[in-house]
């Protein structure tokens, strides 16, 4: 009787799987020879004819092996991956029509994984070479990168060589990071780290499983198209999350990290950002009580955003802790978020002679 390869599954997984690889290799072989003989044939084939050839294909692999031939399914629907094998192994079918190994994947979030599947293989189709040419490697082997189309998705190179996958580069495994709740939170920590070792303002576009999850405003908005509401509160968060923007001091590129931020999490372009914290230079009243000598414009706004700052920051949201642990992290000081914010502000007022957090305070009482 023929051993099942669940049955040596269940006492060898080292052995099973290595029989995939060897079922996938000679599925590569068989796929090679075949364009070698009728070059045409896959030159000018569909996505999904690719797929169904790419089931008949395994299933002449599986001759000689321990795989079931009718255990080779075609998975229909948006599903990943593409092919199921003897439930626990998939294949994801990719090609190019131009003559390199090069191709965008899939997505990194994989909510449509199907159930059991384990062990993934890529089959890659080059097929503007002449001939067209197959290689089937491990899944994970061949994602050196990410990108974004309609969300996260990984980019493919089945010449990679080992350790320059994007896994490696995160110093994580595949398994780990496609099973963690939060994968897209720490990928876009990995770019974000990056950019600030590589000492490049940028932050990424996506934001995190939330983004994937939940609607979104598909368009980006001028600042000023904002309701003075949606102002308010955008401006409080980023006195919140940005204490270089609340001083007075002219210093260089001091806005840059709250642009991008409102850019990147909020779809909020904001051209004329400057203004928007310090605009008219300075006032010469504070909590309607006139100062003996004017201070800058930034001071009163701190303090007309102060109310909404301490409701943010007196039970604050999970998605505002885990933006404070990304941008100001020193808020999380003993979960005292308000009063260190204080702190903070406290901190720039002496340096520039002005008692902010005593008109925060009362400003505070006053509203």
């Amino acid at each position: 009787m023929k051993t099942n390869i669940i049955a040596i599954r269940k006492t060898n997984s080292d052995q099973a799987n290595q029989a995939f690889s060897e079922l996938m290799g000679k599925t590569e072989k068989i796929l090679n020879q075949k364009s070698i003989q009728s070059p045409n044939l896959y030159k000018k084939i569909s996505s999904s004819d690719l797929e169904k050839e790419s089931v008949d294909i395994i299933k002449q692999a599986c001759s000689g092996t321990l795989f079931q031939p009718e255990e080779v399914k075609l998975i229909s629907g948006q599903k990943f991956p593409d092919i199921t094998v003897e439930k626990y192994y998939g294949v994801e079918v990719k090609s190019t029509d131009k003559n390199h190994w090069v191709s965008t994947g899939s997505s990194i979030v994989e909510s449509t994984r199907v159930a059991f599947v384990e062990n993934i293989y890529m089959l890659f189709g080059k097929l503007g070479g002449n001939p067209p040419e197959f290689r089937c490697r491990p899944y994970q082997d061949v994602l050196y990168d990410i990108a974004v189309t309609h969300s996260p998705r990984y980019l493919i190179n089945m010449e990679l060589k080992q350790g320059q996958s994007i896994f490696a580069k995160m110093n994580t495994s595949y398994d780990k990071l496609r099973t963690s709740p939060d994968c897209i939170d720490q990928v876009r920590k990995y770019y974000r780290e990056k950019a600030k070792q590589e000492k490049k303002e940028e932050m990424p576009w996506w934001l995190s499983n939330k983004t994937i999850d939940n609607a979104m405003s598909f368009n980006i908005r001028l600042w000023d198209s904002l309701s003075i509401e949606e102002k308010r509160d955008l401006l409080a968060n980023c006195l919140i999350l940005f204490p270089e923007t609340m001083s007075p001091k002219s210093l260089n590129n001091k806005y840059n990290q709250a642009s991008l931020w409102l850019c990147s999490y909020c779809q909020v372009v904001n051209p004329h950002i400057r203004d928007t914290f310090s605009a008219g230079g300075t006032i010469k009243y504070v909590n309607e009580v006139a100062l003996k000598t004017p201070v800058a414009k930034i001071f009163k706004t701190i303090v007309d955003c102060s109310d909404r700052i301490k409701q943010l920051l007196s039970n604050p949201s999970a998605d505002m802790l885990k933006l404070m642990e990304e941008f100001n992290p020193s808020l999380l000081k003993n979960r005292q978020y308000y009063t260190n914010w204080q702190c903070q502000c406290e901190q720039i007022g002496e340096e520039n002679n002005v008692p902010i957090r005593e008109w925060i305070e009362k400003s505070v009482q006053m509203k």
